[in-house]
């Protein structure tokens, strides 16, 4: 019973192992690993939750207030000090030696609990609020480009593996159709129909097509190894790729590069508003209560409160107001010029893109027609060659013909996806 149950599972892991190998990988499945592992996106999104905390900063720094607990020691001796070699009083005698008692008290004891509260500073609260959220929004917007051209980037990977496997399939077909072929030509060849070196020719076009399917698979494994890393995928195993769709996207209702410049543009605005701020009046209320002495004999009686306001209006700077402020005009006026430059030039990416996809698909109609004709083509010829009414030559043109035009159906169908994926690119 246990054997049994042993071989049973041996063959289900078999079968199991067997589906994997055979499961056939989409261009999704490599866009979201991507997204999901890349380093970039993820210093991103902690970027978004330190943005988040400064929000709190900002209010905890301007808002609350600020309270701390000092203790001060200070030592000011006299000497000579009425016979005394060192003295600490705030009444010293006429001739001795020391520091001011006017300015150091003889020596001072303070312990206190501070208390410092801003007022007046709604507007440079707001002021900075702003900032830390058009920061934010622009953090965002980075992700969205993040993504955007990690899609592309996997995608135009993912079409360059997909090439090569296509190639490889297309040769294995001539190869598997060469071979067929050799049983047929070796038969003639003995009854004198052919020639020794018309197999020695077919021969050599079995080689030259195995070595183009050796380098397809060499360009294979470094295009999949270089998708996996995009991709950040740890799995080394090669996979059968499914056809990528890649369909021309409608234009957005707004285009990201125009929310791009209208956040540059609003940066700008903030950082102005920001700067303009150090003009506002500043008032603070500060408080302590503790104990601060002279006498440490008079400690006790030395206990108290003590508040201030301060009050600090800024009138000259030396005009560095003014010239901020036509920085800041000069800056927007770049943000203008880009912002209208790139409408220009997207337009016209996504125009001559369009007409490019509208030649290829023109080109692969023609090529498809001409595919057909050399199937035909070849099928006659295999009759022929039966018959020893055919040169190896000839049959191998015939072949030669059929994989360069199968080749270039495969290049069209690329460059078509390619320059799909480039045009939803600039059209986003």
């Amino acid at each position: 019973m246990k054997l049994s149950i042993k071989i049973t599972l041996f063959f289900s892991l078999i079968y199991c192992c067997q589906n994997i190998s055979a499961q056939q990988l989409d261009l999704d499945y490599f866009i979201n690993n991507a997204i999901k592992n890349d380093p970039g996106i993820k210093q991103n999104v902690n970027q978004q939750q330190i943005y988040g905390l400064q929000s709190q900063l900002i209010n905890a720094q301007n808002k609350a207030p600020q309270v701390n607990f000092t203790t001060d020691y200070t030592f000011a001796p006299f000497f000579a000090d009425n016979g005394r070699a060192i003295s600490i009083t705030p009444n010293p005698a006429p001739d001795a030696f020391g520091y001011d008692a006017a300015l150091t008290n003889g020596g001072l004891y303070a312990t206190q609990l501070n208390v410092a509260i801003p007022l007046l500073n709604k507007k440079t609260v707001s002021a900075l609020q702003s900032q830390n959220s058009n920061l934010a929004a622009v953090n965002a917007s980075t992700r969205k480009q993040l993504e955007h051209d990690l899609r592309k980037n996997i995608t135009d990977q993912y079409i360059q593996v997909y090439q090569t496997q296509q190639q490889e399939e297309y040769l294995e077909l001539v190869i598997k159709e060469i071979k067929a072929r050799k049983a047929t030509v070796e038969a003639l060849v003995k009854r004198g129909l052919l020639q020794q070196s018309d197999y020695l020719l077919l021969e050599i076009e079995q080689n030259t097509r195995e070595t183009d399917l050796s380098s397809a698979r060499i360009a294979e494994v470094m295009a999949y190894g270089a998708l996996k890393n995009s991709a950040v995928i740890s799995d080394t195993a090669l996979a059968k790729l499914k056809e990528p769709v890649i369909s021309l996207q409608a234009n957005p209702n707004t285009f990201y590069f125009k929310e791009k410049f209208k956040l540059d543009s609003l940066t700008l605005s903030i950082q102005q508003n920001v700067f303009s701020t150090k003009y506002l009046p500043a008032l603070t209320f500060s408080g302590s209560g503790g104990m601060m002495a002279s006498d440490f004999t008079n400690i006790p009686h030395n206990v108290g409160l003590m508040a201030s306001l301060h009050l600090s209006i800024p009138i000259y700077d030396g005009r560095q107001r003014k010239i901020n402020d036509s920085q800041a005009k000069i800056n927007q006026q770049g943000v203008t010029y880009a912002r209208d430059n790139f409408t220009v030039q997207q337009k016209n990416y996504l125009q001559n893109i369009q007409k490019q996809i509208g030649l290829f698909n023109q080109n692969m109609e023609l090529i498809k027609k001409l595919i057909e004709k050399q199937d035909l083509l070849l099928q006659l010829d295999k009759e022929k060659l039966q018959n020893g009414q055919l040169s190896i030559i000839e049959y191998i043109k015939s072949i030669s013909d059929y994989v360069a035009a199968k080749q270039s159906l495969n290049v069209a169908k690329v460059q078509v996806l390619t320059l799909a994926n480039q045009y939803n690119y600039y059209n986003w």
